[in-house]
């Protein structure tokens, strides 16, 4: 072992720990300015489960995304750690943009601020204030991006130029894929999984949310690799995408028989609003996708 190499990567992998923290606050100041008619931190002391939900889901989504940066071949320490700047800004741009397709897209019908702060009543008589199925669906939207732009970042070959742009179709072609798949779940649940959401039925936020990451994961293996061409690129995408979508959707089935032999999730969702259920539902089917994934 050379110590002294050790000791030099150590240091430098300190440097990239630093500029990680770096964009993660800079994403809490630029949400804290997006949302500044209420307080995100008071909200958070409060117990507020749902803005402490889209937080965490922010964070993980950017230090997601930030790894496919940090991860590749090197081209010296201070290129590497402009490239690291550079992604960084672009993909914290990406999120914000990610966020604004899931308030007015995912969720069409939603304001996913108000939802946040809003008021619930709970069967017991309870007030509950935010709506925890809301900030669940968005937490998982953008962690699913993070894994997106990691597999778009972390490509290797072509120009600078070819990288940026490469980034951006992915991000584009991945959210599209995201909406076609967020819509063919709703097509194919038996309940009206927005309303569910709205009514703050946390179980529902997770099967969507849940399902949203573990497509991601899928997605970010299918964009990973050396950048051998936009026809051939684009192509491998989508059928992987195509195929990533038919597993999730026949393993989602297959989990009804399996692993809630019992019941169904329909049934979990939409009348017990069993939120242990659904965790244990969308861990196995994230645990399918990170094998899909590696197996690709």
């Amino acid at each position: 072992m050379n110590i002294a190499a050790t000791l030099t990567g150590l240091g430098q992998g300190f440097i990239y720990v630093i500029v990680g923290i770096f964009f993660i606050w800079l994403v809490k100041i630029v949400d804290d300015w997006r949302t500044k008619d209420f307080n995100d931190d008071k909200h958070i002391d409060d117990g507020n489960v749902a803005v402490g939900l889209r937080r965490a889901g922010l964070y993980l989504g950017i230090a997601i995304a930030l790894s496919g940066a940090i991860d590749g071949s090197s081209k010296g320490f201070f290129l590497d750690l402009i490239q690291l700047l550079i992604d960084g800004l672009i993909i914290t741009g990406f999120m914000f943009s990610s966020r604004f397709i899931n308030d007015f897209i995912m969720l069409g019908n939603i304001n996913n601020d108000e939802e946040c702060i809003k008021t619930f009543i709970q069967p017991d008589g309870r007030k509950v204030v935010g709506n925890t199925a809301v900030g669940m669906v968005e937490a998982g939207m953008y962690i699913a991006t993070g894994f997106i732009l990691n597999g778009a970042i972390s490509g290797t070959g072509g120009t600078f130029l070819q990288g940026i742009t490469s980034a951006i179709l992915f991000f584009i072609v991945g959210q599209l894929t995201l909406l076609i798949f967020g819509l063919l779940y709703e097509l194919i649940t038996p309940f009206n999984v927005r309303n569910e959401i709205k009514n703050n039925n946390l179980a529902a936020g997770i099967g969507l949310g849940g399902i949203l990451i573990a497509l991601g994961i899928i997605l970010m293996s299918s964009i990973s690799g050396p950048f051998t061409g936009w026809g051939n690129d684009l192509a491998s995408f989508g059928i992987f995408a195509v195929y990533g979508i038919v597993m999730l959707l026949i393993f989602r089935a297959v989990v009804d028989k399996i692993l809630l032999p019992t019941t169904n999730i329909a049934t979990e969702v939409e009348e017990d609003q069993n939120v242990a259920a659904l965790i244990v539902v969308e861990s196995a089917i994230n645990a399918v996708a990170i094998i899909i994934a590696f197996s690709m």
